[in-house]
């Protein structure tokens, strides 16, 4: 064997065993599949700056979530929070959040075209909340109770939230501010503000609350005598942006007598009171028949209170037993109500602003009225 053919055998041992060498340490420390999969991630950095002034912030919360896990991060001194090993495709939820800065909550896009990129960076403006700020104030009202002249306070802790527009600055995903109305109704939402306004759309919680209303029964419910009519407290539904449903009329203060035991039923329609609360005087409308004896004891129903009325019908002698139209007010009694409608409060539906523009310092004063109420499960007449 020459020199030359020594040479080419032991140069293309060499070349194998190095190349054995290769794939023996790839097979220990990496293999294959994780090459794959190291092509299938990413490390995603998010970026937060103050809007206003650029500057990047630090210590700031940030949290993704993937595959239904959060993982969660503070910026450091160059406003960046890295995740890595995040699963590229799509989109996933990013929220970052810091005292007295807005909370900002946006899909980022983990797609990527060229798979060795392995890096990707969203910037995220925050907004502060203690400079260049204006301020929404008001007070919130509510017919919780439409059998009196007032008007009821919403119950403390109703939330009111401000969305910043997603257009208004240049694409900053939609950001919510919250406040809760004090004891007596008042809010005040902090927002931010520039010189030119900024536009935000207010919302305002959907309340269900027990409503004190006057009735003259049920839906099906046989109507008056029969049934008389009462004050009862009902599941209502209060929708900022919902129609308002019925307040039936319903005399606060009713007589009748009863129905005879062969013949029919004479009917009271009004009961007169003076100023001071005495019945003065009540209207037979019909005046029925079958009655026997030489009166009728007339019973008095009123939904706000009253005593002492003693009220008596004479049966008319030969006819068939109807009532006379005259009644004895042999005692009008005291403390009767003085007005016919028992709902004081008229149909009113929800009266609100839902888009407003604030600028820099200023105080913008939004009231808002929840009205009568928009849904009742329990069907009234």
């Amino acid at each position: 064997m020459n020199y030359n053919t020594k040479k080419t055998i032991i140069t293309t041992l060499l070349s194998c065993l190095f190349i054995a060498g290769i794939f023996t340490a790839c097979d220990d420390d990496f293999t294959e599949e994780d090459a794959l999969n190291a092509q299938q991630t990413i490390d995603l950095s998010i970026h937060v700056i103050d809007f206003f002034n650029t500057t990047s912030l630090q210590d700031v919360s940030v949290s993704v979530v993937q595959d239904g896990t959060t993982i969660s991060g503070t910026t450091n001194e160059q406003g960046v929070a890295t995740f890595t090993d995040i699963e590229i495709g799509g989109s996933i939820p990013v929220t970052v959040s810091r005292e007295n800065y807005t909370t900002v909550q946006r899909l980022v896009s983990v797609n990527v075209t060229n798979f060795r990129q392995g890096q990707r960076t969203e910037t995220i403006p925050v907004l502060s909340l203690t400079e260049n700020t204006g301020t929404i104030t008001g007070r919130l009202e509510i017919e919780t109770d439409v059998t009196n002249e007032d008007t009821e306070i919403v119950p403390e802790g109703t939330e009111v939230t401000a969305i910043l527009d997603i257009d208004d600055l240049n694409g900053i995903n939609v950001i919510e501010i919250t406040a809760t109305t004090d004891a007596n109704g008042f809010y005040e939402l902090v927002v931010p503000a520039t010189s030119n306004g900024i536009n935000y759309e207010l919302t305002y919680e959907t309340l269900t609350l027990d409503q004190r209303i006057a009735k003259n029964g049920n839906e099906g419910d046989l109507d008056f005598p029969e049934t008389l009519p009462s004050i009862d407290n009902i599941s209502t539904v209060f929708n900022p942006r919902g129609s308002s449903v019925d307040v039936p009329s319903v005399p606060s203060l009713v007589a009748a007598v009863p129905a005879p035991a062969n013949g029919r039923r004479a009917i009271i329609t009004n009961v007169n009171t003076s100023s001071d609360g005495v019945i003065t005087n009540i209207n037979v409308f019909n005046t029925g028949s079958g009655y026997t004896g030489s009166e009728v004891a007339v019973t008095i129903t009123s939904l706000f209170g009253g005593t002492g009325a003693d009220i008596t019908i004479p049966v008319e002698v030969g006819s068939n037993g109807q009532l006379s139209i005259f009644a004895d007010i042999n005692d009008g009694g005291t403390g009767y109500p003085t007005f016919f409608e028992a709902n004081s409060a008229q149909q009113a539906g929800p009266n609100f602003d839902f888009f407003v523009e604030v600028r820099t310092a200023e105080i913008l004063t939004v009231n808002g009225d929840y009205g009568t109420g928009t849904f009742r499960s329990q069907r009234i007449q």
